[in-house]
C-alpha cells in the first residue's frame, strides 16, 4: 500500500489536506516549499519532521512514495513530471495542467514509470458520484436529454491576485472550470464534444465568465456556465425522459436527488466531504494495484478529455495555446 505522502506547497489547500486526511491510513512524510519561512511555519504548525527547500532533495527521499501537489496552476506540470521521473506517484490539485498535450505526456510518462498520476477533482472520488454513475448507466432517468452545470463566485477584482493573473494560470476556467467540465464529462461520458463557447474577459486578459455548449454522440446537450464576478449555485441538473437528477454544492457532494415524472423522488446519499483527500488516496492505491473500476469512470480519461475541451474553449475565445 502507498502510504508515505509528501506535500508540495504550504498554502490553504495543503493545510486542508494535512488536517483532513486519515492519518491512521496515510502518513504525511515530508513537505517541500522553496520559501524557508513558510516551510518552517507549516512544519511547526503540523508537527512535520521532514522539510525541504530543494525539490530534488525532497524527491530523493527513498521513503517518499507519493507526491501531493498543492501549488499554483502554472507550476503543476514541472513538479509532476519530475516526481514521475523519480518513480513517485502523484496526486495533483486541479487544474492538473494547462494544455492537453501536457496531460497526455504525463499520463504516458506515468505508465512508463509504473506509477499513477491523478487530478484532485473532488467529485471523481466522492462515493455518491460512483452510485450516481451506476444509476445513469442503468438508465434510471430514461434517455438523457440535457445537462446544465453552473458554478460561479463573486471575487473582488484585484489584478495582483492569482485569480485574475494570466501569468499565474488565473481565470474562471482554470480555477472552477475543472469542476464543472469534469461533472459533464464524468456523468455524460468522454465522447462528449465541444460545440461553442462565449466569454467575457477581465481587464487582465483572463476569462471572467463564460458559457459553453457540449454535445455527446447520443445528442445529449450540456451547458456549462462559469463566473468569477457573479455568484451562481454550484449545481448539476441532468434531465431524461423519465425524470431529472439534481446535485447541489456538487464539488464534494454527498447527496443527490432524482425527481421522477410520476411524482416520486429518490435520494442518493453516501460519503463524507471531509474524507475527500482520503478517498483520493484510496483511489490512487486502487489504480496502482491495477484492480478493475467496474461502473466507475476512469478519472484519468476524464481529466484528459476535460483539458482537451479547455483547449477548444480557449481556441474559440481567440487565445493562443502557448
Amino acid at each position: 500500500m502507498i502510504k508515505n505522502i509528501g506535500i508540495v506547497g504550504t498554502g490553504v489547500i495543503a493545510t486542508e489536506f494535512v488536517t483532513q486526511v486519515d492519518t491512521s491510513k496515510y502518513t504525511i512524510h515530508s513537505v517541500y516549499n522553496r520559501n524557508e519561512r513558510s516551510l518552517r511555519t507549516f512544519r511547526e504548525t503540523h508537527n512535520l519532521h521532514n522539510g525541504y527547500t530543494d525539490y530534488n532533495e525532497f524527491l530523493n527521499d527513498d521513503e517518499l512514495e507519493c507526491v501531493y501537489i498543492a501549488t499554483p496552476n502554472q507550476t503543476h506540470y514541472e513538479f509532476a513530471k519530475k516526481a514521475i521521473e523519480k518513480g513517485k506517484h502523484v496526486l495533483c490539485e486541479k487544474v492538473m495542467v494547462l494544455k492537453a498535450e501536457e496531460a497526455k505526456e504525463l499520463f504516458e510518462l506515468a505508465k512508463k514509470h509504473h506509477v499513477v498520476i491523478l487530478e484532485a477533482v473532488t467529485l471523481f472520488y466522492m462515493p455518491m458520484y460512483h452510485e450516481v454513475s451506476r444509476l445513469l448507466k442503468e438508465n434510471v432517468l430514461g434517455k438523457i436529454s440535457t445537462a446544465n452545470i453552473t458554478f460561479g463566485s463573486c471575487k473582488e477584482y484585484d489584478e495582483n491576485n492569482r485569480f485574475f493573473s494570466l501569468e499565474k494560470g488565473g481565470g474562471a476556467l482554470f480555477d472552477i472550470g475543472p469542476y464543472a467540465l469534469s461533472a459533464a464529462v464524468y456523468l455524460l461520458g468522454t465522447d462528449i464534444e465541444f460545440v461553442s463557447s462565449e466569454v467575457v474577459m477581465a481587464p487582465t486578459g483572463v476569462d471572467e465568465k463564460s458559457v459553453t455548449v457540449l454535445k455527446t454522440k447520443n445528442n445529449e446537450l450540456a451547458s456549462v456556465m462559469l463566473s468569477f464576478r457573479g455568484k451562481l449555485p454550484k449545481q448539476i441538473l441532468i434531465t431524461g425522459d423519465e425524470g431529472f437528477l439534481k446535485i447541489d454544492d456538487f464539488p464534494r457532494a454527498t447527496t443527490a436527488e432524482i425527481f421522477y415524472n410520476n411524482g416520486t423522488t429518490q435520494i442518493i446519499e453516501d460519503g463524507n466531504d471531509r474524507d475527500v483527500f482520503t478517498y483520493e488516496l484510496d483511489m490512487l492505491n486502487h489504480l496502482a494495484s491495477e484492480k478493475g473500476l467496474n461502473h466507475v469512470p476512469d478519472c484519468r480519461e476524464v481529466s484528459q478529455r476535460v483539458v482537451e475541451l479547455m483547449d477548444a474553449m480557449r481556441q474559440a475565445w481567440g487565445w493562443e495555446l502557448s
